[in-house]
């Protein structure tokens, strides 16, 4: 069953230097129970997409699309009222930074027990105490009883991102938006995150949007990739068939800048060069062609379309073979 559906997404920002074009001409869709990873650098995009997924984007935002359903609702047409009944309860979302998403002045039960006031009003007081134990017994705090108490600058930063998740799956969302879960955190705490996440997947058999600027942090946890550049999807599809033949001169770039993807120490780690380009200026072509080691002399006029090979889909004029 089809849980998200996304057809030609657009998000554009009122400025003062006139409307800008963040994301453009973006599809995908999201199974009941799969994981879909989001790659690509900062500023591609990844962030802005999930937060027009939740209804979080700040009023000079533009939003259209000729589909984004979630659940069989159409999001463009919900009020705040309807957002509010979906984020937090049906959707839920774990940010990149949780010692900043986390209220300084509430313990860790008071900041559960909001989700659950709001999201799940049929419980009793005494429901919510022990769905919040459970919940961080679930995400594997240590000594749970204890850290109900806590604020969050007593918590690591380990810890504070497992509250977080405990916060994210308190009402069984049928979809969790992971947006950069683990940037702020060291290699050991990386790892034990992934996998509670694909714990909980499994668990609660909730669809789960990974975005990372990684490919080596999703490539094992993921089912379906998307690769995204400037706003916009370059090249998504199964996550093993695109890391071991990417086609997309940027993916190939991205694969070529990670070490683990490299055979010997003695390999020269590859890097894109020049800069993402100016949304406010985009090229008239191809977003990537002037950082590109494959482009020909119509990419800079020529805006390439999207195309679709078996369960590939790509954005490029002459991709690799």
């Amino acid at each position: 069953m089809t849980l998200l559906v996304a057809k030609n997404l657009q998000i554009q920002f009122k400025t003062k230097k006139g409307i800008i074009t963040a994301v453009r001409d973006v599809s995908f869709s999201v199974e009941s129970g799969e994981t879909l990873g989001v790659v690509g650098e900062s500023g591609c995009g990844k962030s802005i997409t999930n937060m027009a997924l939740m209804g979080l984007l700040p009023d000079n935002a533009i939003v259209t699309a000729d589909t984004l359903s979630f659940n069989g609702v159409d999001l463009l047409s919900l009020n705040e009222k309807g957002w509010q009944d979906i984020r937090g309860g049906q959707m839920g979302m774990i940010f990149q930074d949780p010692m900043n998403s986390l209220n300084p002045c509430y313990t860790v039960e008071q900041q559960i027990n909001e989700v659950l006031e709001i999201h799940c009003p049929e419980m009793t007081k005494e429901q919510r105490a022990e769905k919040i134990l459970s919940l961080l017994v679930d995400v594997g705090i240590p000594a749970p009883k204890e850290r109900l108490s806590a604020y969050p600058h007593e918590l690591s930063g380990g810890m504070s991102q497992r509250v977080m998740i405990a916060m994210a799956i308190a009402c069984n969302p049928k979809l969790l938006i992971a947006d950069e879960p683990t940037t702020a955190l060291d290699v050991t705490v990386q790892q034990q995150i992934l996998e509670l996440l694909e714990k909980l997947q499994n668990d609660h058999g909730m669809s789960v949007i990974f975005v990372s600027h990684d490919l080596s942090v999703v490539k094992d946890i993921t089912k379906k990739i998307q690769v995204m550049y400037a706003g916009e999807i370059i090249e998504s599809g199964i996550t093993k068939t695109i890391i071991s033949n990417p086609e997309h001169p940027y993916t190939k770039g991205l694969l070529d800048s990670i070490p683990s993807f490299h055979d010997t120490k003695d390999d020269v780690l590859f890097s894109i060069p020049g800069l993402v380009p100016d949304l406010h200026s985009r090229p008239k072509g191809c977003q990537f062609e002037g950082r590109c080691f494959n482009k020909k002399d119509d990419c800079s006029s020529s805006w390439p379309t999207i195309t679709q090979k078996d369960d590939r889909v790509l954005r490029c004029h002459y991709p690799l073979k």
